[in-house]
C-alpha cells in the first residue's frame, strides 16, 4: 500500500502544533433507514475525535441509497477550516481505478491479459516475460520503487514519466515474472504508461471520461500534479502528544497507482457501480476478483466474520482509507481518514460491526495504566522477531519499566494497562501479549498495533 516513508528509514518531519480538539459532522446526503445503532457510531466516532485517535469520514450505502454518513474534522482556527466538499488523498484505492480502465481497453480488444510488457517498455528487466496480468495481479517481480532507500530523497519533487521509468528499469528483480507475488508500486505507474500509449490519451483524460464523468463523482479527481490538487485536505500524524503536519508528497510520484483524490460518498458510488456492470462486464470483473488475493488483479477480498467484501485500501503521506463492497448485502462501505493515532483496521472492525450489529464494547481511551512488580515484568523479557518485516524488538526492564527497543531505535517505556496489553501513547503503540488456554499470559508471543500495522511477534 501507499506510505509516505520508507519502514525502517521513516522520515520524522515534525511541526509541532497545538493540541486538536476535534467535532462532528453529519453530510448533507439524503440518508436511507437501517436499523442498527446510530448512536453508538457517532459515539465511537466522537470518542476517536475527543481522544485524539482520529480524524475521518464514514460513508455506508445499502442498495445505492446512504444509510451512514459522518465526519470528524479540526475545528475553524486549528490548522484547516472544514469545507464538505474537501477530498481526501485516496492512495492506492486508484489501482482499482486503474485495474478498471485496464480492463476497459482489454474488453475494446486493444491489450490481453497475455500482452508482454516488452511491447511497450523493452528495457524494463524480464520485460519479454512480464505479462499485463502479472502487472495487475503484482506477480511481476518488478521492485516496488517507494521501498527504495533514495525513494525519501525524491517523493515530494516532480517526477516526469522519463525520471521514473529510468528508476524502474534500474532496480534488479525481485523474482521470476509469476513465481511468487509481491505488491509493487511499479507495476500499477508502468500500467498507467500502458494506458496513456495504448490510447494516445493522458490517464487523467482516461479516468474523467471512462469513470468520474460516467458515474458523475462529483468530488473524484485525478490529481496529476500539485497545481490540481486544490481542494485535497492536509494530513496529520500524532507524536509526542501533538499532531504534526506530514510532508506531502509530489502528486506525479504517485501516479496512476496512487494519486486519486476523493471523497467516501464518491467511492461507495464506485464501488457499487463496479460490482452493477457500470463500468465493466461482470466477466472482467470475476478477473479482477480473482481466485485468490495473491492472484487478483485491482481488489482484494476482505473478510468480516461470517461475511466477505471486496475493495481496496490505500495509504499516501499521512491518509489512510478503505472502500468495500458487500455483493451479498449489497453495502458500500467507504473509511478515510486524514489524521490517526490509532490502529485503522480496529476503526473498520469497529464500524463494521456496530453497523452489522455484531457485539463490540466502545475502548476506554480514559484507562489508567495499572502497576506492574518488577518481578512481573521481568517474564517478558526477551528478544523478538516477525516475518512480516525484518524489525527484531528487544523486552527488558530498566529502572523498574518495560522497555521495547526496535532494532536500530531508542528504546521506548510500555505502561501496562493489563497483563496482556502495554501501550507507548505518544506514538500510538500498543503491543498486546497473547493469552494462554487457560486464560494467562503467553510471555512468547505479542501483537504489534501501530496505526496500520498489525505485526505478530514471537520470542527467539
Amino acid at each position: 500500500m501507499w506510505v509516505c516513508v520508507v519502514r525502517g528509514g521513516i522520515k520524522r518531519c515534525a511541526f509541532i502544533i497545538s493540541l486538536i480538539v476535534a467535532v462532528l459532522f453529519t453530510s448533507s446526503f439524503a440518508v436511507a433507514e437501517r436499523a442498527f445503532d446510530k448512536a453508538k457510531m457517532d459515539q465511537y466516532l466522537h470518542s476517536l475525535a475527543d481522544n485524539n485517535k482520529a480524524t475521518l469520514s464514514v460513508v455506508f450505502t445499502e442498495k445505492g441509497q446512504v444509510t451512514y454518513s459522518k465526519q470528524t474534522v479540526l475545528p475553524k482556527g486549528a490548522i484547516t477550516a472544514f469545507k464538505g466538499n474537501q477530498q481526501y488523498k485516496v492512495g492506492s484505492i486508484t489501482k482499482t481505478f486503474t485495474s478498471v480502465l485496464v480492463f476497459q481497453q482489454i474488453e475494446q480488444g486493444k491489450l490481453t491479459l497475455s500482452t508482454p510488457l516488452s511491447d511497450f517498455y523493452p528495457n524494463i528487466k524480464n520485460a519479454e516475460k512480464i505479462t499485463i496480468g502479472q502487472l495487475l495481479s503484482h506477480r511481476s517481480g518488478i521492485f516496488n520503487y517507494t521501498n527504495a532507500p533514495e525513494f525519501n530523497a525524491y517523493f515530494a519533487k516532480y517526477q516526469d514519466k522519463k525520471e521514473l521509468l529510468a528508476r524502474i528499469a534500474s532496480y534488479k528483480p525481485v523474482f521470476e515474472p509469476d513465481a511468487s507475488y509481491e505488491y509493487s508500486n511499479s507495476n500499477y505507474a508502468l500500467l498507467g504508461y500502458i494506458l496513456e500509449d495504448v490510447t494516445g490519451k493522458s490517464y487523467t483524460d482516461l479516468v474523467q471520461n471512462n469513470i468520474i464523468s460516467p458515474l458523475d463523482l462529483k468530488e473524484t479527481k485525478y490529481c496529476a500534479e500539485e497545481a490540481d490538487c486544490g481542494k485535497a485536505l492536509k494530513s496529520f500524524y500524532f507524536y509526542q502528544g501533538h499532531w504534526n503536519l506530514m510532508p506531502q508528497w509530489s502528486m506525479s510520484v504517485a501516479n496512476s497507482a496512487g494519486a486519486v483524490l476523493s471523497t467516501p460518498y464518491d467511492l461507495t458510488r464506485f464501488i457499487r457501480a463496479l460490482f452493477h456492470g457500470e463500468l465493466i462486464s461482470h466477466q472482467s470483473l470475476a478477473m479482477m476478483k480473482g481466485i485468490k488475493n495473491t492472484t487478483s488483479k485491482g481488489l482484494f477480498k476482505l473478510p468480516f466474520y461470517t461475511k466477505s467484501s471486496y475493495g481496496h485500501r490505500g495509504k499516501i503521506e499521512s491518509f489512510l482509507s478503505d472502500v468495500s463492497y458487500f455483493d451479498a448485502d449489497d453495502v458500500a462501505l467507504s473509511v478515510t481518514v486524514d489524521a490517526l493515532n490509532h490502529n485503522f483496521n480496529d476503526i473498520l472492525v469497529a464500524v463494521l460491526s456496530i453497523y452489522f450489529d455484531r457485539p463490540f464494547e466502545l475502548p476506554d481511551f480514559d484507562r489508567k495504566p495499572i502497576s506492574l512488580a518488577i518481578a512481573q515484568l521481568k517474564k517478558y523479557e526477551g528478544t523478538f522477531t516477525t516475518p512480516s518485516v525484518d524489525v527484531e524488538i528487544k523486552v527488558f526492564v530498566q529502572d523498574g519499566m518495560l522497555m521495547m527497543q526496535a532494532a536500530g531505535q531508542a528504546p521506548l517505556p510500555a505502561e501496562p494497562y493489563s497483563l496482556h496489553e502495554f501501550e507507548y501513547k505518544p506514538a500510538g503503540i500498543l503491543c498486546k501479549f497473547a493469552k494462554t488456554k487457560e486464560g494467562g499470559v503467553d510471555y512468547t508471543q505479542f501483537t504489534l498495533h501501530q496505526v496500520d500495522w498489525i505485526l505478530p511477534y514471537s520470542k527467539q
